[in-house]
């Protein structure tokens, strides 16, 4: 662990030391700019079962398919693993519902899907 922490530490002073060197060349070329109002961008790392979009994409599929019938997040994880051609095991079942659920809130933002209520499994979808 102790090595791993020096590892980071000494990633960490590079990363520095490349952003100094990135903020003069802009203040080199623009003297002007306020480097403080330039926001960092978030770093993410990448989600290994989908590309981007595709999960949210098959979730809406998998809405339309089920033709205004409401489903839970379970329901939508068990048919996400059987379209991504997975190995349905509880394990890959409840990684698949935590990515349907990350798009169904990201849904309900939007308008696209409402709550329609609970059953066993929590709750329920619609689409609006």
């Amino acid at each position: 662990m102790a090595g791993l922490i020096e590892h980071h530490k000494k990633e960490m002073g590079r990363l520095a030391a490349d952003l100094a060197h990135l903020d003069a060349t802009l203040k080199l070329f623009s003297p002007e700019i306020d480097l403080r109002i330039i926001r960092a961008k978030e770093h993410r790392t990448r989600n290994r079962f989908f590309r981007q979009g595709e999960c949210q994409r098959m979730v809406l599929d998998i809405f339309r398919e089920a033709q205004g019938t409401a489903l839970s997040s379970r329901q939508i994880g068990e048919a996400l693993v059987a379209r991504q051609g997975l190995e349905s095991t509880p394990v890959m079942i409840e990684q698949m519902q935590k990515n349907a659920i990350a798009v169904v809130h990201r849904l309900e933002r939007t308008g696209t899907l409402i709550p329609a209520g609970r059953d066993g499994h929590g709750t329920t979808w619609s689409v609006a």
